[in-house]
């Protein structure tokens, strides 16, 4: 993994890159270079691991390029259970719900990423309510799709068991 300077990605890749991105919709421009700058920005080559089952969280990611796949250990085995791509954030739900990391996450390809920790997230709340509600109805509708998607799967298997297929 690497660090880089998140407002050399701000100036090469422009505000309204940024602006299109889901987590980030609808932020004011200073909002997003301010956690650009205050969080941690990397890189990570395709492969890599970004965290493992109990590492501790500290904050979230927000795929600012590239995609990671989520995956959980299960009867020996590592099953995928999400891809993540630009825009999207992943560790939310575990910085909300105070647990240490459940599953392992890695870069699909290429990816870029910034990390806004805990504390960043309850200072933007202090300094920039505004965008930090909007933030959270960007965070909260993101997980809404989560939980229908998971609804789906778990209806289509239920017709399977139920029809004998599964």
């Amino acid at each position: 993994m690497r660090t880089i300077a998140g407002n050399d990605l701000w100036q090469r890749w422009g505000e309204d890159y940024f602006r299109a991105l889901s987590t980030f919709g609808a932020l004011q421009d200073g909002t997003i270079l301010s956690l650009l700058e205050n969080g941690q920005v990397s890189e990570l080559s395709q492969g890599e691991v970004l965290y493992r089952p109990g590492d501790k969280t500290r904050g979230f990611y927000v795929i600012l390029r590239g995609s990671i796949a989520l995956y959980m250990h299960h009867h020996d085995r590592d099953a995928l259970t999400r891809l993540y791509r630009n825009g999207e954030q992943l560790g939310f739900v575990d910085m909300i719900g105070l647990h240490d990391r459940w599953s392992t996450s890695v870069a699909q390809q290429p990816t870029t990423l910034v990390h806004i920790s805990s504390d960043q997230f309850y200072e933007l709340h202090l300094q920039a309510s505004d965008d930090f509600g909007l933030l959270m109805i960007n965070l909260s509708r993101e997980m809404a799709r989560t939980v229908i998607t998971l609804a789906e799967v778990i209806v289509d298997q239920s017709v399977l068991i139920a029809s004998g297929r599964n």
